[in-house]
Order: C-alpha cells, then sequence, then structure tokens
C-alpha cells in the first residue's frame, strides 16, 4: 500500500512538472512572428496550428483538474 502512495505521489509530481512546463511555453511563445507570416502564406498549416495550440491548452486544464482530483484522493487516504 506504501508502495502504490509513493508510486502515485511520483507520478503525481511529474505530471505537475509537464503542466507547469506547457503552461510557461503557452505564456512565452517563440517566433509569434513566424506565425502571422504562416498564417498570411499556408492558412491551412496555421489552422492545424492553432487547433494544436487549443488542444494543449485543454490539455493542461484537465491535466490541473487530475492533479487537484489527485490530491484530494491522497488526502483521503
Amino acid at each position: 500500500m506504501k508502495n502504490e502512495i509513493h508510486n502515485l505521489q511520483k507520478e503525481l509530481i511529474e505530471e505537475k512538472l509537464k503542466s507547469k512546463s506547457l503552461a510557461e511555453e503557452l505564456e512565452n511563445p517563440m517566433n509569434v512572428h513566424r506565425w502571422r507570416k504562416l498564417e498570411a502564406t499556408d492558412s491551412e498549416t496555421y489552422d492545424l496550428m492553432t487547433k494544436i495550440q487549443t488542444l494543449q491548452k485543454r490539455l493542461i486544464s484537465k491535466t490541473e483538474e487530475v492533479s487537484k482530483f489527485n490530491e484530494n484522493k491522497l488526502k483521503i487516504y
């Protein structure tokens, strides 16, 4: 049981780090002007990139929800 708790806590920490790094990446985008140029020249690729960014934001929010759920679950035990 203790081993399982330890493994869950380790996974939680790893997911928090992933979530934090993705959030920081979204807050500080690199090469912003590159996307403007892409929008003008290849709108299909630009649309795909905006969909990816939207999905990344959703992934971060869902990861945070899972993290909070797991924290609450650990508090119960």
